[in-house]
């Protein structure tokens, strides 16, 4: 039997809703409900026959809540619990909690690392990985990396993970440098190609650089979100991909996407958030391939 809310939980407000906050009326926001509903769904079918435990007088599933001090009940959302705080709940990704006051964390000044944390547990915690241009998770997504001694480089200096830097540009050290960036085509998350020759004119032409860091905002040690016009959301899409070689269903990785209104009409896809973590800037690489 499908399990339900009870009514005698009362749970405070929340600094953070797990939705988009678009503009009224649009057959997109409706989408945008409907996406959600679906990812809440999926967490609902994992933990069909759940037992309810107590928090004080009230009643609550341990999937879809977590209770502190025995008396305060806040949301999970994603698989990560939310925190009390002076009458509220929040997200420790996002905000932080001071004298009983709920402050937004403060943007990455430092390079980082990704991973992807979905509402199924196989999608949980997943390293976001480069390579030919595109970043992706899952078992077989691949981390690619290249480095020429030629030049006085000293390659064994790299440690050679996936690595970006706040403002757009990829931990890498080819001459022009990569960029990480959204195409506003398809909105699918990729990085630039290294290019050979001279720097100045490299750095001209290179395709996606003129979209560098837009429209997302990463948190130090936070949430890594989407932004644009009408909506800020603090989830992304990974959507499945068959590799160059690979039989339909094998080899297999999954692409990050954002939640764009026609990203949404797809059935391929598994809703996450996606998390920063600061690390050295030589975590990275000479060259993404």
């Amino acid at each position: 039997m499908a399990k339900h809310h009870c009514p005698e939980v009362n749970l405070p407000p929340q600094a953070l809703v797990l939705s988009v906050t678009p503009k009224p009326v649009s057959m997109a926001v409706k989408r945008v409900v409907a996406v959600l509903a679906l990812a809440t769904s999926f967490l609902a079918t994992s933990v069909l026959g759940e037992e309810q435990a107590k928090c004080g007088q009230a009643s609550y599933y341990p999937s879809e809540y977590a209770c502190y001090n025995n008396k305060t009940l806040c949301p999970i959302t994603f698989s990560l619990p939310t925190k009390p705080c002076g009458g509220g709940c929040y997200s420790p990704e996002q905000y932080s909690c001071e004298d009983e006051t709920i402050k937004e964390l403060p943007e990455a000044t430092s390079p980082f690392t990704l991973t992807f944390s979905g509402v199924r547990k196989t999608f949980q915690n997943l390293n976001v990985k480069a390579c030919g241009r595109y970043l992706a998770v899952g078992a077989n997504a691949r981390e690619c990396h290249a480095c020429t001694a030629a030049g006085g480089t000293n390659c064994g200096t790299y440690q050679n993970s996936t690595v970006l830097l706040p403002g757009g540009q990829m931990a890498s050290d080819v001459p022009g440098h990569q960029y990480w960036y959204i195409n506003p085509t398809d909105g699918i998350l990729r990085y630039t190609e290294a290019l050979a020759g001279n720097a100045s004119l490299w750095n001209a032409t290179i395709p996606g650089k003129e979209f560098a860091g837009q429209n997302v905002k990463v948190y130090e040690n936070g949430l890594f979100t989407w932004t644009r016009e009408d909506a800020t959301t603090h989830w992304w899409m990974a959507c499945l991909v068959t590799l160059p070689g690979g039989a339909v269903g094998t080899a297999r990785s999954w692409r990050i996407y954002a939640p764009t209104y026609v990203n949404m009409e797809r059935g391929d896809c598994e809703l996450g958030r996606i998390f920063s973590k600061a690390v050295d800037r030589k975590a990275g690489v000479y060259k993404y391939p």
